[in-house]
């Protein structure tokens, strides 16, 4: 016989009901998913609005709309990109020094000529400088650094991307460049 956890949910006309939790965990789950692919869906609608209506000035009342639009759009690409500026200076600088301390630690391992006599894990153990350093640089990949330290580059591609369906690009630092139109 199986046995099922029940909650007891009061229906619309006050008498209770009896569901599975497995259900309402499964409900909750789909709620979450949905609310977030329509956030994602709007910022990338809004994007795509203030670019669209930035490049097709007719379709809507007055040009000078369009033109805020796109210049709140290169205003706030221009700071997204400066305020992630400094960020991966620090993650990069991180990375640059663990990397150092682990070729260092390298160096000492590898010279050492106890490391030839010794097990793997003796010779590790003698040497407990290559050994962490070594361990936090698989934990700092493991984490993502390899892309904290080009987070700029990697909106700035994504952005140009985007632009490059409606003849617009940017620059590294987030400044739009309208391209010409082609002839029809």
């Amino acid at each position: 016989t199986h046995t099922h956890t029940h909650t007891h949910v009061k229906s619309c006309s006050g008498a209770k009901t009896c569901q599975p939790k497995k259900q309402n965990i499964r409900r909750r789950r789909s709620q979450k998913t949905k609310s977030l692919t329509k956030r994602k869906r709007r910022r990338r609608m809004s994007m795509r609005s203030v670019v669209h209506r930035s490049h097709h000035p007719h379709d809507y009342s007055s040009e000078s709309d369009s033109l805020e639009d796109l210049k709140a759009f290169e205003k706030r690409l221009t700071e997204i990109v400066s305020y992630l500026g400094p960020y991966t200076k620090r993650w990069r600088v991180f990375l640059f020094v663990v990397c150092t301390c682990t070729i260092a630690g390298a160096v000492t391992w590898i010279s050492d000529p106890a490391t030839r006599q010794v097990t793997f894990f003796k010779s590790l153990c003698n040497h407990p400088f290559f050994a962490i350093s070594c361990i936090i640089l698989i934990i700092l990949f493991l984490s993502g650094i390899h892309k904290k330290v080009v987070a700029t580059s990697i909106i700035v591609d994504r952005c140009r991307n985007v632009l490059a369906d409606y003849n617009m690009s940017c620059d590294d630092t987030g400044k739009l460049i309208l391209k010409p139109r082609p002839p029809s």
